[in-house]
């Protein structure tokens, strides 16, 4: 078996996500992960992970692990660790119900087979799993259910939270419970109507040893079948327990969780009436609730049954990742580091862009509601950024779902593309949203006017990679198309004055956009740059091609197609030095360090990728560009549960982050650019 870290947790990319759109549970998401095809991990098994409640960056408990043991054999095996081949999909590219199956081969050369279907409840706030294992072979076994719990306090909102857990022994059930002091949840399990668990454990999180060992290592590590039963604790936890299979060859048993704010209680009572309901109306429900609305939004009719699949599951993930706040988080991911759990407002423009492409009004409205929510104002407490520039305006750089700033950098994108995303949605609907949003986006204009530098261009700002303070060529695009969005907007509520001062400053930043923005003779030769005048940044930002240059023409528009420029940068993108070697596909720029090594490795970023081919099918660079993406490409780059990532190796495997919400809309506006015949959103142009 393999030797796992003392928490057994390791990194993961996340092969696909699940929630469900309607009902009681429609703001719990749960990811799940394959770990064999990460070549960077040492595991063939597949295991659901982070799941989250009431808000999706808040873990409640992660690493769902199921394990066998043999008593014959004495083998414990684990379905991420010991598994020789597993699988992970949803159900079908509408339906996210997560299907993941292991397989296992035991030393007297036996196999076994353990399956797991999940589904968020829409009756009440849980979710329900049905396991079967199935053996080849007639030994005396027990099963165990294993995870670490993530319900604790967080610096920003109770230092002071403590995380604790109980076993509750109740006339008829068993219930492993948790909470923060918010938040709570309960583990149940039935099991041809037995709800009980025979043996179960409270630990400490990477205790190897000792009475307060975790319940890893007295099932996984001890290898003895048997838990030594613990009934409470306070701490770093994890939990587990068992299930007595004797020697039955097929075990079918439900693992319910349930989540609640009251009371545990509440919590375990839903975890309860998801078992009442059982898999199969829970099931159903869960499909009702999909298939209601992904009826309620634009068919795609590509005549290519790979894009309509791929189509639908990028907006299926989408929808997935719609936080309780109406926004949707930029992934459910986490680097060794940090978490894409956050919202930011650059990445809501984008998803609103994608969503009024597919015809998904209401939570295209909802995600321009949220970014007017939490535009800075003077009634914010906090209206000045680490720089002493006042925001008020201006949106911080992202949020918890909370809508409390997190990061708080100005980003020019993040400034200018909220009012495109407001313009665009009142061209695909009504003067009712104008008017509506008008004066968010009027507060942001005003932003924009004062950010002159004196000569005729925007102030620097952070580049939308979030590495380098300089004048960076998209967020400079993006503030020329925002105010060009304004005076559109303006004149048509009358303010005309208003109107004439967006589109006089954006035609004086636009006149001056090379001579900030591109660089002749560098060392990759003639392109548009990261930021001019950069404070730092290796490789030098002012002297490398970037991919999000390319968003100058699409969407912002301050680029023509043709610009000679724009075509300079985009036939770099073919060098090997900037993109894939083995598929087509670019990255952020050359010499790119942020990769799962922390070195600049061989790979890139399908969302490059999109932006560079929208490039070169206008410029006629390469015409069938798109469309390759589209039909072709994209395939190479996707998880078992086809989801496109932000980042892949250079043979196009999955590096990282399987369910960038970025990566999804791309796929989504390219397919809807490609039938439309031409790019759609484009911002005004001058």
């Amino acid at each position: 078996m393999t030797e796992p870290p003392a928490d057994f947790s390791v990194p993961s990319d996340k092969d696909a996500i699940t929630s469900t759109p309607a009902g009681q549970s429609q703001h719990v998401l749960v990811t799940a992960n394959r770990y064999a095809d990460n070549p960077r991990v040492g595991y063939d098994g597949a295991i659901i992970e982070e799941t989250s409640a009431f808000r999706s960056d808040v873990e409640l408990f992660y690493d769902l692990h199921t394990l066998v043991w043999d008593r014959e054999l004495g083998e414990t095996h684990d379905g991420r660790n010991d598994a020789v081949a597993s699988a992970l999909d949803w159900a079908s590219s509408t339906v996210p119900e997560l299907k993941l199956e292991n397989q296992f081969r035991f030393g007297d050369g036996t196999e076994a087979t353990i399956r797991q279907d999940v589904v968020a409840s829409s009756n009440q706030c849980s979710i329900l799993v049905r396991n079967t294992a199935d053996f080849d072979s007639s030994h005396e076994r027990t099963l165990f259910t294993v995870f670490n719990l993530g319900i604790k306090g967080h610096s920003h909102e109770d230092p002071n939270a403590v995380q604790s857990a109980r076993v509750v022994d109740a006339e008829e059930y068993d219930a492993v419970t948790a909470t923060d002091g918010t938040r709570h949840l309960a583990f149940v399990q039935s099991h041809d109507g037995r709800r009980r668990f025979d043996g179960n454990r409270i630990g400490i999180a990477g205790e190897s040893t000792g009475p307060d060992r975790s319940a890893w290592a007295d099932v996984y590590e001890e290898n003895d079948g048997w838990i030594d039963s613990t009934t409470s604790g306070v701490g770093d936890l994890d939990a587990g327990f068992g299930l007595f299979a004797g020697d039955a060859e097929s075990v079918t048993w439900l693992t319910a969780i349930g989540f609640a704010r009251e009371s545990e209680a509440r919590a375990i009572e839903h975890a309860l009436d998801a078992l009442d309901a059982g898999y199969d109306d829970e099931r159903s429900a869960f499909v009702d609730a999909w298939t209601e609305w992904s009826d309620g939004i634009r068919t795609v009719r590509a005549g290519d049954e790979f894009v309509e699949d791929l189509y639908d599951r990028s907006l299926t993930s989408l929808k997935c990742a719609e936080d309780h706040c109406q926004a949707m988080i930029a992934g459910a991911f986490k680097p060794t580091d940090m978490t894409y759990k956050f919202i930011w407002p650059r990445d809501q423009v984008i998803i609103v862009q994608a969503l009024l492409a597919a015809g998904a009004v209401d939570e295209a409205e909802q995600a321009l509601d949220w970014l007017d929510r939490v535009q800075i104002s003077d009634s914010d407490d906090v209206t000045h950024d680490d720089r002493g520039i006042d925001r008020r305006g201006s949106w911080w750089q992202n949020y918890y779902t909370t809508g409390e700033p997190h990061w708080r950098a100005l980003q020019l994108d993040q400034v200018g593309g909220p009012i495109y995303a407001h313009w665009l949605l009142w061209q695909e609907t009504d003067d009712a949203l104008l008017d509506a949003h008008y004066r968010m986006s009027e507060r942001a204009a005003e932003f924009l006017l004062e950010w002159d530098n004196g000569y005729g261009f925007p102030r620097k700002h952070q580049d939308p990679w979030e590495e380098v303070w300089g004048y960076s060529t998209e967020g400079s695009a993006a503030a020329i198309a925002g105010l060009r969005c304004m005076a559109e907007m303006a004149a048509a509520v009358g303010d005309d004055a208003f109107a004439a001062a967006c589109r006089d400053r954006a035609s004086v930043w636009a006149d001056n956009f090379e001579r900030y923005c591109f660089r002749e003779g560098t060392r990759y030769g003639d392109h548009y740059v990261t930021a001019g005048e950069p404070e730092h940044g290796t490789p030098a930002p002012d002297g490398r091609p970037d991919a999000a240059a390319f968003m100058a023409y699409w969407p912002w528009n301050v680029l023509g197609s043709d610009d000679e420029g724009l075509v300079s940068t985009v036939k770099l993108a073919d060098d090997t030095a900037w993109r894939a070697s083995d598929t087509p596909c670019v990255g952020r720029y050359p010499g790119d360090v942020y990769t799962p090594s922390g070195t600049a490795e061989d790979g890139g970023w399908p969302l490059c990728e999109a932006y560079a081919d929208v490039v070169r099918w206008q410029t006629g660079v390469d015409p069938a560009a798109v469309e390759e993406y589209v039909t072709d490409h994209a395939g190479a780059w996707t998880t078992s549960a086809n989801l496109l990532p932000e980042r892949v190796d250079g043979d196009g495997t999955v590096s990282w982050n399987s369910n960038l919400q970025w990566s999804q809309a791309m796929y989504v506006l390219l397919v809807e650019s490609h039938l439309r015949e031409e790019p759609y959103g484009m911002a005004p142009g001058e």
